[in-house]
């Protein structure tokens, strides 16, 4: 059974199938079924077996981890969160929470980073099964769109509360608009904005599957998922793709112009027919689903907030004063509507900024930054794709949906593996 496998990459098929249904896995057997922790067991669980897995493979092949600059800082970035941890006596659950939520994804980065020498199976058919699974699931979105729509979500124990996620509500069945009454494409994800990154997920790895070749068939999927990505009505998301298509374009236009001038010119057509039937189509509505002034204004409203708390508080807060962790330590009433807006900064690194300060910071960046140079020199697609993801943890906290997060690490580390 073992001979061309191990357990290592056995259990890394495993997480990458069962990820784009952890959302609809979790609701149906935590709230349906009433078993407790399944969630745990999918995700964490499987990822503490995989790192177990991982060192009894070194160790059994004699494999010596060799580390360099971007290893050092990961484990800097790690002891500076334990000392200051320490200082300020952090509870128990404090702790597991931010392991969850904020480094988790970097302890993908490591296991994978240096798993080249015991991972049987190749970075592009990791690629498949992983786009087997999602397109099974956007397939199985269809079907029941176009039959029962998104209430059929309620025999899984979804509830039929919209518009935004309350804390300690269970996952809506879809998201609107308000005062436009639009459902945002969010499926078997708990928002709009995971869908979002899920599809750009998908999209960087189909692109990274045909990179040599361009056909009719892959021009027509791309167009599918910019169009599920609109329907998200994710405007941190559209605006980096719209964007990075731009700087494509203007960057390779000779080539495009000598290799794929009518095709061009005809999704040039058919991309402007699009545009001015849905301005057609959504006249009235279009203030509401794109410029969305009161979204904008609390948007910013928090971030403002989050940036005087760190003036405030010119050291640290501690991992327990932001989102994600804060809604998990404080009581219902501390993370009530009326104080939400001081805890949650709505953005990843102002988040980083009030919990530890402007070293943890640095190093954050100084991680991501190498991450992004190595990357442009691999893939293309995966570097956009990379500042997208960046982009919209900007102006949101995206890195919260840990099971994107964690598929966007793994086949990130694989791709820059570094040989032991």
């Amino acid at each position: 059974m073992f001979k061309k496998t191990n357990f290592f990459t056995i259990l890394t098929k495993i997480l990458v199938i069962i990820l784009p249904f952890y959302v609809l896995l979790k609701v149906f057997f935590e709230n349906k079924l009433q078993i407790p922790f399944f969630g745990f067991f999918i995700k964490e669980f499987l990822i503490i077996l995989l790192i177990i897995s991982f060192f009894y493979e070194h160790i059994k092949n004699k494999i010596k981890l060799k580390l360099d600059i971007l290893d050092y800082l990961i484990f800097l970035y790690f002891i500076y969160w334990i000392s200051i941890s320490l200082i300020n006596w952090l509870w128990i659950n404090s702790l597991f929470y931010w392991w969850r939520y904020d480094f988790l994804f970097f302890i993908i980065f490591l296991i994978f980073r240096h798993s080249k020498s015991i991972l049987k199976i190749s970075l592009d058919k990791l690629i498949n099964l992983f786009l087997i699974s999602a397109s099974t699931s956007l397939f199985l979105w269809l079907i029941i769109k176009f039959i029962t729509w998104e209430e059929f979500l309620l025999n899984f124990w979804f509830v039929n509360y919209v518009s935004n996620r309350e804390y300690n509500w269970w996952i809506p069945i879809y998201h609107w608009l308000d005062s436009s009454w639009l459902r945002r494409f969010q499926w078997i994800l708990e928002s709009p904005n995971s869908m979002a990154f899920f599809l750009i997920l998908i999209w960087w790895t189909f692109l990274h599957k045909h990179r040599k070749k361009i056909e009719y068939y892959i021009v027509l999927l791309f167009i599918i998922l910019l169009s599920l990505i609109i329907i998200t009505y994710s405007r941190s998301a559209l605006l980096w793709i719209w964007f990075a298509i731009f700087i494509i374009t203007v960057l390779n236009i000779k080539h495009i112009y000598k290799k794929y001038k009518k095709e061009s010119i005809i999704l040039l057509i058919i991309t402007i027919i699009s545009i001015l039937s849905f301005s057609y189509l959504f006249q009235d509505k279009l203030h509401n689903i794109f410029l969305r002034d009161w979204s904008t204004k609390g948007h910013f409203h928090r971030m403002e907030i989050g940036i005087d708390r760190f003036k405030n508080h010119i050291y640290w807060e501690g991992l327990w004063t932001s989102w994600p962790a804060f809604r998990k330590i404080y009581t219902k009433d501390e993370t009530s509507k009326q104080v939400e807006a001081y805890y949650i900064p709505e953005s990843w690194f102002i988040q980083q900024l009030i919990e530890w300060w402007i070293i943890y910071f640095s190093l954050f960046i100084s991680i991501l930054i190498i991450i992004l140079l190595q990357t442009y020199k691999k893939s293309k697609p995966l570097f956009w794709t990379f500042i997208a993801i960046l982009i919209m943890n900007i102006f949101l906290h995206s890195f919260e949906s840990m099971y994107n997060s964690i598929l966007l690490f793994l086949f990130l580390w694989i791709l820059l593996h570094k040989k032991d």
